[in-house]
């Protein structure tokens, strides 16, 4: 067997991962770089050429890990979950003013093995703040291997991690993400001892708006937590009020709830005619309407930069936010990008206070131990981080490599 990491052994996002066997050549994951990392433009054989991989497949919906899914090439199967595919489309046309994927994909699902040649491929959904992500099992060649995509263990699913882990039981190779390698952090808090955090610094308020990941599902079942214990209603933007209605019912939503309100920021309304977006606010018109006198009361709302005139307006124009906070919940290197500087200098303009309560999507210390000690690996390679050689606090076999480097077993 042969591991190659084309990318991702210095950096975070924009990671591939190649695995070879006797018989197969496999991609994992193919997304755009974070801002300010070079492109990786063109892979022979897998965007121009002629086609030398037997498959691509995706852990999860983020855009650092299926943004660049269409440069793949026609003959290429490409295997992701047909949940993540419909939330990613729906995130890329509000975001990007685009349709739907143009390629075809291959379904996967949770703990239901498929081959490609001689790999046998099993996906195990894990805790991370995309909804619907993989490890993935590759075994091939009397090798195992675990790939463990994006994960964690201290969200509301993360109490599965132990349990999945034990299932897969030895492994000869773990190839492992190291996002909070570069952090001091040991352990993360938990979504539930966020919540704690989010009610006692926002209690007081009247208003309260959740600057987050729209495809963050555990952040939505926070935001609900708060406002129940806080006595606010809960207002959806329109992008999330429809990925609500695809992964869940168990969460309210204004599809399920009359006390949930449904957000149409204006650069969406004005677009609101266009074929494209009328497929997705259609069915929330009659709530859209409702939640004008929602905004007069007590509430909580998620947010995003691109509602920054929205909100301007709200507070200016429509003597609404009066007493409002914003609770930032997302990466904080986010902030040094200009239209997060933008949006935080506007609050301060506006005397809207700001408040960093997050907690990562990514594995703590706590998880990279549960992760080694009951997969026993006998070589770990970590990609997608900053500090690659952190690894080495956590096991003695760790295998530094070089994006390019190949490893062989």
């Amino acid at each position: 067997m042969q591991v190659r990491i084309l990318k991702g052994t210095n950096q975070i996002g924009g990671v591939f991962t190649e695995i070879i066997s006797k018989e197969a050549k496999i991609i994992i994951d193919f997304g755009d770089d974070l801002d300010g990392v070079k492109r990786l433009e063109n892979i022979e054989g897998l965007t121009i050429g002629t086609p030398s991989y037997d498959g691509v497949i995706i852990t999860h919906n983020h855009q650092d890990h299926m943004g660049r899914i269409d440069d793949i090439l026609d003959d290429i199967p490409v295997y992701m979950s047909d949940l993540s595919r419909r939330i990613f489309e729906m995130v890329f046309c509000f975001s990007k003013n685009k349709g739907k994927i143009k390629r075809k994909t291959i379904n996967i699902e949770d703990r239901k093995t498929f081959t490609i040649k001689d790999m046998k491929i099993t996906p195990f959904i894990v805790d991370h703040s995309a909804y619907n992500s993989f490890m993935l099992l590759i075994e091939a060649n009397g090798k195992r291997i675990l790939h463990t995509g994006d994960f964690r263990n201290h969200g509301y699913k993360g109490i599965l991690l132990e349990k999945t882990l034990k299932e897969i039981g030895k492994i000869d190779l773990l190839i492992t993400e190291g996002t909070t390698f570069s952090r001091e952090q040991i352990k993360s808090k938990s979504e539930t001892e966020l919540v704690d955090d989010i009610v006692d610094k926002t209690k007081n308020y009247d208003e309260v708006l959740m600057l987050m990941s729209t495809t963050n599902i555990d952040r939505v079942t926070t935001m609900q937590k708060v406002a129940n214990r806080t006595g606010k209603k809960v207002i959806h933007d329109i992008v999330l009020s429809n990925i609500l209605q695809l992964v869940t019912q168990r969460i309210p939503n204004a599809l399920n709830s009359k006390d949930v309100g449904v957000f149409l920021p204006t650069n969406y309304y004005i677009k609101k005619d266009k074929e494209e977006y009328k497929q997705y606010i259609e069915q929330f018109q009659e709530r859209i309407n409702e939640t004008g006198k929602m905004l007069y009361g007590k509430f909580i709302m998620n947010i995003r930069v691109s509602m920054l005139k929205d909100i301007e307006r709200l507070k200016t124009k429509n003597n609404v936010l009066n007493n409002c906070c914003v609770v930032y919940s997302m990466w904080e290197g986010y902030k040094q990008e200009k239209m997060y500087r933008k949006f935080l200098d506007k609050m301060k303009e506006l005397k809207i206070d700001v408040f960093n309560l997050h907690v990562s999507g990514h594995a703590d210390c706590t998880a990279f131990n549960e992760l080694i000690n009951i997969t026993k690996p006998e070589a770990v390679i970590p990609i997608h981080t900053e500090n690659k050689e952190k690894i080495k606090s956590f096991t003695n076999k760790a295998v530094i490599l070089n994006d390019m480097e190949t490893y062989e077993f």
